[in-house]
């Protein structure tokens, strides 16, 4: 009788079995280090548009409208910030919300984190789960309304306000439609935070 020698089918599916499962947890690990890339750098945005926007209040007595904060071409703030970020992964611009008004006198700006598990995740809000804003902004609506409006430039869902009468959307105008009616490009159509 003559042998050969190699390897079996089973002990081959068992190596390949080992190697996928090693590969999907390392896949995973490094998945989650990149979230945490991201959402470190789009903290550190939103830190250093908060600066500028600061800086820019001091000079002007308003915060800046939605039109100077966007990141294409990202020089509204000049000389407080020499380009304005954009956000890492969707090269967007971050939401910038403020008090509707021609001088706003508080602002938000908000960022969606991939990491939900970070400490600084605040839970998911119309236009995203972590914010930072002026001292005087007031809380941001969490519940999703299924309308939507302008923000920035940009159609997004806009939250419910509670303290509002019927229909108790946050801001107008709003649209029914996740295109905003194409009409998001002109600012005049920002969507106006309801105050009562």
């Amino acid at each position: 009788m003559k042998y050969t020698k190699g390897i079996t089918l089973t002990e081959l599916l068992i190596v390949v079995v080992i190697i996928a499962a090693l590969a999907l947890i390392a896949f995973w690990a490094v998945r989650t280090q990149v979230f945490k890339g991201y959402d470190a750098r789009r903290k550190g945005d939103i830190a250093r548009i908060k600066i500028a926007v600061e800086e820019y209040e001091k000079d002007h007595d308003c915060y800046p409208l939605p039109s100077l904060v966007v990141c294409t071409p990202g020089t509204g703030l000049q000389p407080y910030l020499e380009k304005i970020p954009c956000d890492p992964r969707t090269g967007a611009s971050y939401i910038y919300d403020h008090y509707a008004s021609t001088c706003p006198n508080w602002y938000r700006i908000f960022a969606s984190l991939e990491n939900l598990s970070d400490p600084d995740y605040m839970g998911q809000f119309a236009n995203g789960n972590y914010y930072s804003g002026s001292p005087n902004a007031p809380y941001p609506s969490g519940a999703v309304s299924g309308f939507y409006g302008c923000r920035s430039g940009i159609c997004v869902p806009v939250g419910l306000n509670p303290l509002r009468p019927s229909p108790s959307v946050e801001c107008d105008p709003n649209y029914g439609s996740p295109t905003c009616a194409g009409l998001c490009g002109n600012p005049l159509n920002e969507c106006v935070p309801w105050v009562p």
